[in-house]
């Protein structure tokens, strides 16, 4: 079985003047949590973290340094709207976040973080309106007060479908097998099923529990109407002073066949997202 322990919240903020939502929200707020974050809990500020005696504890580098550091994927997943539109203001832009193991233990954290009023660049100035956590069994979500709830993956397999045909979409998503960036022209059932197992795993083993290997039958299921195209993203990187492009792709496909087996791993797939750089915002998919 595989299991692991994980939270959910989304924060609304409100525009504060007129401007164009840019496509690609994930690097600003990745940005603005981890300078804040950083400004709220660091006691050695003119200290390297990776030289840091606290490196292990630290809010900082236990939640946002987590892969560079402490080489463990990302402790949360961001979730930011991939539209463009026309805000007007007191339009509201909601961004979720999936909190991984300990990570719920450390939400206030977060929420400050990403609390006020912040600049997304260009003059696009937004400011926090209201924060929720979600219930994914209730599908609703309720206002946070000063609880998180925590809830189980492996409550999942419970899942039915009751469906001989899901659909499908994925955001920009960067995927990676055995070394190599996948493209969009790659993309195929059998890389679905190796990046779903990884992903999963690898959740699994840091932050829960994995005590079997994890094995789709191929032949239960087909991908079919794969309609992708490539779409990298673009971001700064402190680190590198420099732009970075991340090789991603995204579009639809159709999952077709017996669901059964496969469908709690999709379900938790859009709990963790797919792929590489999730605390960035990539690797979304929703059923459609």
């Amino acid at each position: 079985m595989i299991n692991f322990e994980f939270s959910q919240i989304r924060i609304d903020y409100k525009v504060l003047r007129p401007f164009r939502q840019p496509y690609f929200l994930g690097s600003s707020i990745r940005g603005i949590l981890g300078r804040r974050l950083r400004k709220i809990v660091c006691i050695k500020p003119r200290e390297e973290c990776i030289n840091c005696e606290f490196k292990k504890s630290c809010p900082y580098t236990v939640i946002f340094e987590t892969e560079s550091i402490l080489n463990q994927p990302s402790k949360y997943v961001l979730k930011p709207p991939y539209e463009r539109r026309e805000l007007k203001e007191g339009d509201i832009i909601s961004i979720n976040l999936t909190l991984l193991g300990a990570a719920s233990n450390y939400w206030e954290f977060i929420t400050e973080s990403l609390n006020g009023i912040f600049n997304l660049g260009k003059e696009r100035y937004i400011e926090t309106d209201k924060v929720y956590y979600y219930h994914p069994f209730e599908e609703r979500y309720h206002l946070l007060k000063s609880f998180v709830p925590r809830f189980d993956a492996s409550s999942f397999f419970d899942l039915r479908t009751g469906n001989s045909k899901i659909n499908i979409r994925l955001y920009p998503s960067s995927i990676k097998i055995k070394g190599r960036f996948i493209s969009f022209d790659q993309f195929n059932k059998e890389i679905f099923l190796k990046a779903m197992v990884l992903r999963l795993s690898n959740v699994a083993v840091n932050y829960g529990i994995k005590s079997e290997r994890i094995f789709l039958n191929p032949e239960r299921f087909q991908l079919e109407d794969i309609n992708l195209k490539p779409s990298p993203m673009v971001r700064w990187s402190n680190r590198k002073k420099r732009k970075m492009k991340i090789p991603a792709f995204e579009g639809s496909f159709t999952i077709e066949g017996d669901l059964e087996e496969v469908y709690p791993y999709i379900e938790l797939l859009r709990v963790v997202n797919i792929g590489k750089s999730v605390s960035f915002g990539l690797g979304r998919l929703d059923l459609v």
